[in-house]
Parts: C-alpha cells; sequence; structure tokens
C-alpha cells in the first residue's frame, strides 16, 4: 500500500509531534510520500517561533518532499501537481493554512485523488465569520473523515464517513520528582499542578489562577509551561509566589522535568472543538489529570470526579483538591487509558481506513 501525506514534521512545530509517531507506525506496512512544509506560518502570528532544534527525521518507507511554504502558491499548485498515489491523506488544523489545502487538494482531487482527512479541529479556536467559513470550504473537499473523539464526530455534521480514531503517544518513563524539582530549581516540600502548552485565552489559564487563589494553599505552587499569547495573562501572574511560569516555549528536552515534578496537570478549557494533544501529552506520563466538561477531554479521564464544569472557579477548586487526594488511584487511570492511544493501535486503524 502507497499513500500521500500532506502534514508537518520536525523542525516544523505544527502538528509535528502527532504526525511523527503516526508516520514511524503506519511506515512499518505502508509506503509514504510526505508532503511537508519549509516555512508554515509567518513568524509574527506565532509566539515563540514556527520552528524548533530537532533535526528532519529519515524514516524507511518515508519519502519526505518540504515543498510547502505558506507565501507561495507555485509550491501548493507544485505539490497538487506531485502527488502520485490514490489516496492523500490531509491532516488539517488551522484556518491559516486554508489557501494551501483548498489550492492542493483541488488540484488533487481534480486529478482523481480520493482525500482523507484528519481534522484535529473540528471549528477553530477563536471563532469568527472568516475562519469558520475558511475552516468549513477546506473539510467539504475531503471524501472521508478520521476525528479524535465521539464528540468530535458528534458536532461534525457530516454525511460522509466519519471515524473515530484517538491521538495516538508513545508511553514516557519520567524521572524522580527529586530530580526534577532539583533540574527546575523548584522549592521543596510542595504540591504542583501543572498547565502545559500554548497558553490561549479559550485554555481557561484564568479560571485555574482563580480557583488556585480559592483554594488558599500555601504547599500548593501551579507550574505555567508555554508561551503565553494573551499578554493579560502576564499581569495575572506577576509577584505570585505560588505561581512559577517557564518564559516562554518549552524546549523538548525539557518537557519531561515539568511532568516528572507535577503531582496533578489541569486542562481548564473554556470551550474547545477538538482532542487536545496537551491532555494526550500528559496520559505518555501517565499522570493524574483534570479537565473540564468540553470537546474530547472528558474521554481522556475514567473518573468523572476530575470532570470540572468550564468557566466555574468554584467546581474546578473541588475537582483539584478531590485529585490531589487521590492521586495514585488517578495515575493508574492514565496508566490504563493509554492502552487504546498506542500506535500500533492507532496506525491498525488508519489502515483500515485507507483499504476502506
Amino acid at each position: 500500500m502507497k499513500i500521500s501525506m500532506i502534514s508537518t514534521l520536525p523542525p516544523i512545530k505544527g502538528l509535528s509531534p502527532y504526525t511523527l509517531g503516526l508516520v514511524k507506525e503506519l511506515s512499518k506496512n505502508v509506503e509514504i510520500d510526505f508532503y511537508g512544509f519549509k516555512s508554515i506560518y509567518p513568524e509574527f502570528l506565532y509566539p515563540g517561533g514556527t520552528k524548533t532544534n530537532e533535526p528532519e527525521p529519515t524514516i524507511k518507507n518515508v519519502n519526505i518532499k518540504n515543498y510547502l511554504t505558506w507565501y507561495n502558491p507555485f509550491s501548493w499548485i507544485r505539490t497538487g501537481l506531485s502527488i502520485n498515489t490514490d489516496i492523500v491523506h490531509a491532516q488539517w488544523w488551522s484556518w491559516f493554512l486554508a489557501p494551501v489545502y483548498l489550492t492542493t487538494l483541488t488540484i488533487a482531487k481534480l486529478r482523481g485523488k480520493k482525500i482523507i482527512m484528519t481534522i484535529h479541529n473540528v471549528k477553530p479556536h477563536e471563532k469568527s465569520f472568516i475562519k469558520n467559513f475558511l475552516n468549513n470550504s477546506v473539510i467539504g473537499l475531503a471524501n472521508e473523515y478520521i476525528v479524535h473523539s465521539e464528540d468530535n464526530k458528534r458536532k461534525f455534521n457530516s454525511k460522509k464517513n466519519v471515524s473515530v480514531i484517538p491521538l495516538g503517544l508513545d508511553i514516557k518513563k519520567e524521572i524522580k520528582k527529586e530530580t526534577a524539582i532539583q533540574k527546575l530549581n523548584l522549592p521543596q516540600n510542595k504540591s504542583f499542578l501543572l498547565f502545559f502548552g500554548n497558553i490561549r485565552d479559550y485554555k481557561g489559564l484564568d479560571i485555574l489562577i482563580s480557583a488556585l487563589e480559592e483554594m488558599k494553599r500555601q504547599d500548593v505552587i501551579l507550574l505555567i509551561a508555554g508561551q503565553i499569547w494573551d499578554k493579560k495573562l502576564l499581569d495575572q501572574i506577576k509577584n505570585k509566589t505560588n505561581i512559577i511560569y517557564s518564559n516562554g516555549f518549552v524546549k523538548p528536552e525539557e518537557v519531561i522535568y515539568y511532568f516528572s515534578a507535577s503531582d496533578l496537570v489541569v486542562y481548564p478549557y473554556k470551550y474547545f472543538d477538538a482532542s487536545s494533544a496537551a491532555a494526550a501529552e500528559a496520559l505518555s506520563y501517565e499522570k493524574a489529570i483534570v479537565v473540564t466538561n468540553v470537546g474530547g477531554l472528558p474521554e481522556l479521564v475514567k473518573d468523572k470526579n476530575v470532570i470540572a464544569k468550564s468557566n466555574d472557579v468554584t467546581d474546578l477548586k473541588d475537582k483539584i483538591v478531590y485529585a490531589l487526594k487521590n492521586k495514585m488511584k488517578l495515575e493508574k487511570d492514565s496508566k490504563a487509558i493509554t492502552k487504546k492511544f498506542a500506535w500500533n493501535v492507532i496506525a491498525k486503524m488508519t489502515r483500515g481506513v485507507y483499504r476502506r
């Protein structure tokens, strides 16, 4: 079997961690022509930059062609004309890339290619008419769809085939909490809550900070690891003795220290129409997590006592208190859930869509 895929791989940020895991596993049974990006966004639109220091991977049975640039329509046309497989698997996540995908996939479709689209965000995170229009225009080009949760499928009003395939993850071995605390220069004898990922308004960091204040516990510290997009949040965390901020993008090699130091990872999203890669990262470390009742987040936990109402400070506080008391049980729950996120399971389900 041979397919073409459009997405990102390191060093481009985008969907690279997810795509790398998927492509590595698929390539054991599938030959892949991979069409990626040389340049994906204007740097000023993406706080923290668009690239990491990771090298471009070399993967057996994967022919990587990084033709695409966000500013060059000829690269979009070239990609659409270069695709020579019957199946094109497009990873779709950002309305900003709509012109790239519309051009590339329209050319591929006119050439008789079947398009499978994995939709990582059923709706744009920050909603507007133009963003929704661009998002829906790209989505309309596909013959089959993959989404990551049952909630996404319910919100996705398509008469075409829609398969639910969870986000994949690699199980990661964390280091001792004491070692991580020392590495990050954190105070001893504290419980640490972790907020991880790019920090945008919909992710509810302001709600979490208010819940922390309502807890009034000197032994609990909030670690914020990620790039703040909303500068108003910087004022909210300034001079707080129980909040420690990473001061921007966390390098991939440093992520392990933040998760290993944390007792609980919290995802207090206000609204969400996707499945969170940041939350899947917590599962990969088999951490206890607290989520809100939006998007695919509730499907990432077994214990309903750790699902808080969105935008509800007191309820989030109560769920955090419960989770800290039941940390070991919740870690076992996360370990059990990770089995359905194993890459070999994800790849097998994906190959089933290709065959259909």
